[in-house]
């Protein structure tokens, strides 16, 4: 492993080697960044300045109380809007429309093979009280 330090060729960085003994760049960025340089100086024959690496200083923004806040208003916002403005047949089922469904399923099947009655409800089998009605 080197000890001794090298200059970056694209940020000028002083480091010193990591991977291997001759190293050109400090990191991938600038690898990155001296080849999308080379790219576009053999495009316009051009030189563009090179960009600005971030250094080891950058800060990273952290959460707070009104960052968080912010989100929960926003979330309820955005819901009561939306339970406001949909209409009742697009809104989503509940645990307790889908329960109440799968109870009148279960219950009631219906006989294909009779003829309705003389109002024309269709016939039904109830399996809890085990009977036939007409519904």
């Amino acid at each position: 492993m080197e000890s001794r330090n090298y200059i970056c060729n694209y940020c000028r960085k002083e480091y010193i080697p990591k991977r291997r003994g001759v190293q050109k760049f400090c990191s991938n960025s600038c690898r990155v960044g001296s080849h999308n340089l080379e790219k576009k100086k053999s495009k316009t024959g051009l030189v563009p300045a090179p960009q600005t690496v971030k250094s080891e200083n950058t800060k990273i923004e952290e959460m707070s109380f009104a960052g968080v806040g912010n989100v929960i208003v926003g979330t309820f916002t955005s819901e009561l809007v939306k339970s406001i403005f949909t209409k009742e047949e697009n809104k989503p089922a509940t645990k307790g429309d889908l329960k109440l469904i799968s109870s009148k399923l279960e219950r009631f099947q219906i006989i294909k093979n009779m003829n309705p009655n003389f109002n024309g409800q269709k016939a039904y089998y109830d399996n809890e009280q085990k009977i036939i009605v007409y519904i």
